[in-house]
């Protein structure tokens, strides 16, 4: 069945695995994956390449599983609509947007909290620790929403609901899930839900300038 994937989807999964591989047999080595994950740029923790690797790192099996069907099932008609090239352009966008999103959210909440958007740098004696945010997930919310661009009366299953809905509807309703959530930032969550909600607004901005062919992607 991979052989017959568009590459671009065929070698982002193939990579997602080699990442998970290599966060379960790493540490049996003493390598520690968690340099891979991202941090918010205040963390002593933070490196450059995060930005890239996080989306290829997951948070276990079913994180990985869910993932990796979601971008199966829309990355496959994406791509043959976009084409590889600018299928490849569209993931990393939306997982760079979902980063930037993600950051800017963190720097509300940190200065909120402390009065400084990088408390650590202004600190040597105390530093506070961020969780790292790993996951393909806000690649995977612009190319579900570019999914429903292009195809917005295809109707979809999703997850326990019995009937079949369009994605132009459904889409819009997942992505206002993440919002509410986000805002009421509720303390057992661990899900970066802008994150989501940003790779979904790069993901709809970049099919939108494709479309109107404002310039060329």
């Amino acid at each position: 069945m991979i052989s017959n994937l568009p590459p671009g989807l065929k070698n982002i999964l193939i990579v997602m695995v080699l990442g998970a591989m290599a966060q379960t047999a790493l540490p049996r080595i003493g390598i520690d994956p968690v340099q891979w994950y991202l941090f918010y740029p205040d963390s002593d923790q933070f490196r450059i390449w995060q930005l890239v690797t996080h989306m290829f790192c997951h948070g276990g099996f079913s994180h990985i599983l869910f993932n990796g069907i979601a971008l199966f099932s829309f990355g496959m008609v994406v791509e043959h609509r976009l084409g590889t090239n600018r299928f490849l352009r569209l993931f990393f966008t939306s997982g760079l947007g979902a980063v930037l999103v993600h950051f800017l959210w963190m720097a509300y909440f940190i200065k909120s909290e402390t009065g400084m958007f990088f408390p650590n740098m202004s600190s040597d004696l105390f530093q506070i620790p961020y969780p790292p945010m790993l996951g393909a997930s806000g690649a995977l919310y612009g190319i579900m929403t570019a999914f429903a661009l292009l195809y917005p009366n295809e109707s979809m299953i999703f997850l326990f609901i019995p009937y079949p809905i369009k994605a132009k509807y459904l889409v819009p309703v997942i992505v206002g899930i993440d919002i509410i959530f986000g805002f009421a930032d509720l303390e057992s969550d661990n899900i970066a839900h802008f994150a989501h909600i940003g790779g979904a607004l790069f993901g709809f901005l970049f099919v939108k300038i494709w479309q109107k062919e404002w310039f060329k992607i």
